[in-house]
């Protein structure tokens, strides 16, 4: 075998993940999504994750099964791919950040949650670039920690986009204060871009008042605050706008 050869083969391996379909001798515990079955090792679980630790070990010691509702089987997979070293962990990514970390808050794994923020602190410039990845990573961290610097990065880079497509996004799967604090930071963008354009003009008077369209827009984004049923979408990450 050449060395060329050998790097092909060192690359083919590191770029390929398991896929948790078949038990071993130390992967027996079943975590099923849809009509998946995937087998991990319920002590690892539980060191990331103490929803775990008490549900696996305190309250059902004897279970061999856990069943994880409103998720896809392709979501719980990614999941397992970028928690767990078998034999590689998968790394965060733009695609995927937003969907471990909604994992990591609803099973109380601290670890990954930490990952994930410092990830998102890191590439939140880049995250912005895609509106529906933002608004789903700022979902995840207002579950997360919302009084984070980080979480105030992501406020920030949703208060820039147009009031057009803000609109459409669906809020209900935010926090209230959260909204709260995009509305306010856009509305002190839209002030602070109308007093620059009077200074440029040499008016040094007051602006004249800019909530009319604030307003519009507001009471149009409240008016879809009422959460949506859908039953056919079991995805456990929010949608990113409203079919009207």
């Amino acid at each position: 075998m050449t060395n060329r050869d050998a790097s092909e083969d060192v690359v083919i391996a590191r770029s390929s993940y398991d896929d948790f379909s078949q038990p071993t001798p130390w992967r027996t515990f079943e975590i099923s999504a849809g009509n998946r079955s995937f087998f991990v090792n319920a002590g690892w679980l539980a060191e990331l994750s103490p929803y775990f630790a008490e549900e696996l070990f305190v309250r059902k010691p004897n279970s061999k099964r856990y069943v994880i509702e409103q998720a896809t089987p392709e979501e719980v997979l990614e999941l397992l791919r970028c928690i767990t070293f078998c034999p590689m962990r998968k790394p965060l990514t733009v695609k995927n950040v937003s969907l471990v970390l909604t994992f990591a808050n609803r099973f109380e794994m601290r670890p990954v949650q930490a990952r994930c923020e410092s990830f998102i602190a890191l590439n939140a410039t880049t995250l912005s670039r895609d509106k529906t990845k933002l608004f789903q990573v700022t979902c995840a961290m207002s579950q997360c920690d919302p009084n984070s610097s980080t979480m105030s990065v992501l406020v920030d880079k949703l208060a820039g986009i147009k009031e057009d497509e803000l609109s459409r996004l669906h809020f209900a799967e935010m926090p209230g204060d959260v909204v709260a604090e995009v509305y306010a930071q856009k509305l002190q963008r839209t002030k602070d871009k109308k007093s620059a354009r009077y200074m440029a003009a040499g008016d040094g008077e007051d602006s004249p008042p800019v909530g009319c369209c604030f307003t519009q827009w507001a009471t149009s984004m409240f008016r879809r605050r009422h959460r949506l049923t859908h039953p056919d979408d079991q995805s456990i990450l929010p949608p990113s706008n409203i079919q009207d």
